[in-house]
């Protein structure tokens, strides 16, 4: 089983594209990132198969490669930028490099050209990967102790050749370091058969002068377009890197010029002694070649070749990634409600005919204007007045082709007809209607609870003066508040008792002559009625 047959839609917070590639213990997939403000990201997330994700030993050397790769610093490594599980899924997260593996390209010219690299393609490919190496072989950790990094797996499969020009080394799945939590028992072999150098086969310690060997072996691919110790058996393979009799590049191939061929020979040479103690020796001789012959040595030129030799593919990489920048959040203009500067359509924008010489710098009197909002401060976005339409709450993002009627791209900050007669006379959008709603709404949910208030207060006294008039005489006879002139010497020191009883008890109404004193009964308060307060 090559590959999982499902796809998934997430894996962490990255969202899923595309599966790009499989093999034996993962599969890697183009995914996106979306962060706040617009921010989209290509990465490329590499997953264990599912059936391998119980297995500890594959978890650790996904962990393993993403250490390691995380402690090189250099612009030829495809960096990581995040490990990750969910439900099962372990994965780890790269940075994407838009382009092709060498395997990918070589296989693609054979088959539409029928030759392979370039000269001068093969010594700058070599010069940047040899770089990337020595940056691994002198990596080191935090404290400053080398991590004695060796790749173990430098192929045409393994180094990426963007767009832009850049050769791109990555996959340190097999790497050899410290600090691993998977180590390689001794006499078992890591890598890829027709690129080991031959001590591996007998048993001795590797160091940085194998992947020296792998480079030579991969310079000699490009050139020719063929391995140069792959045959139709692992053990004849093996037997053809023991001998490691090849002949040089320049006789197998006619546009390959022979001074490069010392440089590659020596790269792959048979015995350790012989070959390039580093890398950065390497990279030295493809530049110096380059520089003697007057060959072009830049990525610009590298890009100009990619660029002419593989349309198809650089057509198809780059649809693949307006996908990724099209199935970002559709929802993005509606993150922030708050009025921004807009980024306005190419003539989605006219001036008013009777203001031509109107600027945002000053506007009309009463003419609506969004200021300089200061930290903390709330936006305040002004009524219509007049002809002036209402300020639209700004999206800080360009409206698309459906929203703004045009298929024209946005420039940030501009509009076609007046790039500085922003803000005025713009049609209302949808969010200012919407805030225009808003208002209305909360007015008229004041208003109505103001009057909701009012006649629930006078409903209120309505109900007491029903109740004082169904209640008896007594009950309607008014209790007039003391003052302290006319309280009794007997009522001003503190009583328990004058506490309890009313005073409506104790005091009897004055008669005046001609009047009849009503008969004296028990005093009933009904309820809801006056009461009656005791004073201490």
């Amino acid at each position: 089983m090559s590959e999982s047959q499902d796809v998934p839609e997430r894996l962490g917070r990255y969202e899923i594209v595309e599966r790009l590639a499989s093999g034996g213990m993962g599969e890697v997939f183009i995914a996106r990132f979306v962060a706040p403000g617009g921010f989209v990201k290509p990465v490329a997330v590499k997953r264990i198969h599912p059936f391998l994700a119980e297995d500890e030993t594959f978890i650790h050397m996904l962990h393993d490669e993403a250490n390691v790769a995380a402690a090189i610093r250099h612009p030829n490594i495809i960096s990581t930028i995040d490990v990750g599980s969910e439900a099962g899924n372990h994965f780890v997260v790269l940075d994407y490099a838009n382009g092709d593996p060498l395997q990918r390209m070589l296989r693609d010219i054979r088959k539409n050209h029928g030759t392979a690299f370039p000269d001068w393609m093969v010594a700058w490919i070599g010069a940047e990967v040899a770089s990337a190496l020595h940056a691994a072989h002198e990596a080191k950790n935090l404290e400053g102790e080398s991590l004695e990094i060796i790749h173990r797996d430098v192929s045409t499969s393994n180094v990426i050749l963007s767009d832009a020009g850049h050769p791109m080394l990555f996959d340190f799945g097999v790497a050899k370091a410290k600090q691993r939590m998977v180590q390689t028992s001794h006499g078992e072999l890591k890598g890829k058969l027709p690129y080991m150098a031959p001590e591996t086969f007998r048993g001795q310690d590797v160091d940085r002068t194998v992947d020296v060997f792998s480079l030579g072996v991969m310079l000699y691919e490009l050139c020719t377009g063929n391995s140069p110790f792959a045959r139709n058996s692992d053990l004849e393979t093996i037997m053809a890197l023991q001998s490691a009799v090849v002949e040089p590049p320049s006789h197998v191939r006619d546009a390959i010029h022979a001074s490069l061929d010392p440089i590659v020979m020596r790269t792959m040479a048979r015995e350790r002694a012989e070959r390039y103690p580093t890398a950065l020796a390497v990279e030295n001789d493809l530049r110096a070649w380059a520089r003697a012959r007057g060959a072009p040595h830049d990525a610009a030129s590298a890009a100009a070749w990619i660029a002419e030799t593989f349309r198809d593919r650089c057509a198809w990489r780059k649809a693949l990634l307006a996908r990724v920048a099209s199935n970002a959040p559709h929802t993005r203009a509606q993150m922030s409600s708050s009025p921004r500067i807009n980024t306005l359509t190419p003539g989605s924008f006219t001036p008013p005919p009777s203001q031509p010489s109107a600027r945002l710098a000053t506007p009309a009197p009463g003419s609506a204007r969004l200021g300089t909002l200061n930290p903390g401060q709330a936006p305040q976005i002004p009524a219509p007045h007049g002809n002036t339409p209402a300020p639209s709450s700004y999206v800080p993002f360009p409206l698309g082709p459906e929203q703004s009627g045009t298929s024209s791209s946005s420039i940030p900050g501009f509009a076609q007809s007046d790039p500085q007669a922003l803000g005025q006379g713009m049609p209302p959008t949808r969010s200012a209607v919407s805030m225009l709603h808003v208002f209305l709404g909360v007015f008229v949910t004041l208003l109505l609870g103001g009057g909701a208030l009012l006649l629930l207060s006078t409903r209120g006294r309505g109900d007491d003066t029903l109740a004082a008039a169904a209640a008896p005489p007594s009950a309607l006879s008014p209790v007039p508040a003391p003052s302290p002139a006319t309280i009794p010497a007997a009522l001003v020191a503190p009583s328990s008792s004058a506490a309890q009883e009313p005073l409506a008890a104790s005091a009897k109404p004055s008669t005046k002559p001609g009047t009849t004193t009503p008969k004296a009964g028990p005093t009933s308060v009904k309820k809801g009625g006056p009461l009656v307060r005791s004073y201490d």
